[in-house]
């Protein structure tokens, strides 16, 4: 046994420890709080076994909870507590055991392979309660681990990676709901770096404001950097360990938007000037209401030594989700909202990176894994979204994707600016397809992304096919000449978003013919 070990299990009155990420949990509570996202009761588990069962449970886990993340904790005393619950009571038998094993598929034996290593610990800790021969019979069996990657494989359209269109819809969505007042800049910052680089929802509401960088590279060019914390690797604390990631500008520029955000808020709350040294260490996305407890700047400094104020990891999928429902974004997939969970985005990263054709150092290092085994996974069926769109298939995904986010008129001057004619979007010097509504400067290569633009009015008039058949063409010539479907796809959304106004088009007219 270990010095480590020995230390704990001769430490049995000590009524108070620290989890891993500096949390001080009594140990005596029905409630540990481990950290910001992890709690575990104990209260239910009392109604299925002893006291003194509970009391040697609940040291075992103290075990845990000092020495590992605060989720294998938690992940260990569910699937226990799944095993109580199963058996109707605990005890710890190789017949117990047995019954229990025969309740799981092959899909969900890794819950006793969880098992196997907590009953383990407990029998290495020299607590009672784990006999050798359970620890034997434990030992003589071979369990298969959680499945990996498997809605990566079949490119689940509900859970797994996002399509290209998908995707880009996010992306839009996100930055057209922020341009309305819709979101806050707290929701889109979160959603477009979940987005922009597959980190984990842990590893965002870890980030701090000195961890958003800009600086030069090796060419004295602007280097945009992220310093993000690393998670789930073996002996990494809270924020002891980070990865550099470059990023675009656009991203950078976001992120410094929120980073003022949180600084001019924090000064509000305080109503004083913060010091340097501590203004850098705030969130770079804050528990606002968790921050109403704090009163004073040396409250706030030992609140800054543990992740009180940082949000719960769980927000960056609500604010992804939340975005989902406000610029109605569809799936051109499942003709459904898209399901949005920040776990798709990372599958995405992978799956991108797969296609393009980088191995599983490259992914495993992008995916900021600790090995290589979860990234093999993205290379074993590497997928091709950018099916060949023609046409016909751009109408039959129209429905479904809802890519046009304008209003069709049906004259000029049905529209919004309508009157003013440099509001006129031109194909050519001789032919104009609508009109924008926005009174603000446009930068865009006008008319192709107009149709996914919220501005945009096309007439019912206008020679809309004559775009689809010119994006369908060219499309057509860049597969042709690259031979690389991902980069002639960069206008499969737009296709789908000319097919869809051209389907409103002749509903339109079916209107009028009957009126």
């Amino acid at each position: 046994m270990s010095p480590k070990v020995k230390a704990l299990v001769l430490d049995k009155q000590k009524d108070v420890f620290f989890s891993r990420s500096g949390y001080e949990v009594n140990f005596d509570d029905d409630l540990w709080v481990l950290d910001k996202d992890v709690s575990i009761t104990f209260n239910k588990l009392k109604e299925k076994v002893s006291d003194d069962l509970i009391l040697t449970i609940k040291k075992v886990l103290r075990y845990y909870a000092i020495s590992n993340s605060s989720s294998h904790c938690h992940n260990l005393y569910n699937r226990f507590y799944h095993y109580v619950f199963l058996n109707n009571g605990c005890e710890l038998t190789t017949a117990s055991l047995i019954s229990y094993r025969s309740t799981l598929d092959r899909e969900h034996e890794w819950y006793l392979a969880s098992i196997k290593g907590f009953l383990k610990k407990w029998h290495a800790l020299g607590y009672e309660g784990v006999t050798k021969e359970v620890v034997d019979l434990l030992n003589s069996w071979t369990l298969k681990g959680n499945t990996k990657g498997d809605v990566v494989k079949r490119l689940d359209p509900e859970e797994g990676p996002l399509s290209d269109i998908e995707l880009l819809a996010f992306n839009e969505g996100a930055v057209q709901s922020y341009e309305k007042g819709l979101i806050t800049i707290d929701e889109l910052a979160m959603s477009l770096m979940a987005s922009g680089t597959g980190r984990r929802e842990i590893q965002i509401s870890h980030m701090r404001l000195k961890d958003v960088l800009k600086g030069q590279n090796h060419k004295n060019e602007p280097a945009y950097i992220l310093n993000i914390p690393k998670a789930k690797q073996r002996g990494a604390t809270f924020r002891s360990s980070f990865n550099q990631l470059q990023i675009t500008e656009e991203l950078w520029t976001i992120l410094d938007m929120q980073s003022k955000s949180v600084v001019e808020r924090f000064t509000k709350h305080f109503g004083t000037t913060i010091p340097s040294y501590l203004l850098i260490e705030l969130p770079l996305f804050p528990d606002y209401q968790k921050l109403k407890e704090v009163h004073d700047i040396n409250e706030l400094e030992k609140s800054l030594s543990i992740d009180v104020l940082h949000i719960e990891s769980k927000q960056v999928t609500v604010a992804a989700r939340t975005i989902v429902k406000i610029a109605n974004i569809y799936s051109e997939r499942t003709g459904e909202l898209l399901n949005m969970t920040a776990r798709r985005f990372r599958y995405t990263t992978g799956t991108r990176a797969a296609r393009e054709g980088f191995g599983v150092l490259v992914i495993a290092e992008l995916l900021d894994h600790s090995d290589t085994q979860n990234a093999h996974v993205y290379i074993e069926n590497i997928p091709e979204y950018a099916a060949r769109i023609n046409a016909k298939m751009g109408h039959l995904l129209a429905p479904y994707a809802k890519s046009f986010q304008g209003q069709l008129v049906d004259s000029e001057s049905d529209a919004v600016r309508g009157l003013d004619k440099n509001s006129r979007i031109r194909l050519n010097p001789h032919e104009n397809i609508g009109t924008c509504g926005s009174y603000d400067f446009c930068g865009s290569r006008v008319p192709v992304p107009c149709y996914t633009c919220n501005h945009f009015q096309p007439w019912l008039d206008a020679p809309h096919q004559k775009i689809l058949d010119e994006l369908i063409a060219e499309r057509d010539r860049i597969a042709e000449v690259t031979g690389d479907l991902a980069i002639a796809s960069v206008n499969d959304r737009t296709i789908i978003a000319v097919a869809e106004v051209i389907q409103r088009c002749e509903a339109r007219r079916q209107e009028l013919n009957h009126a």
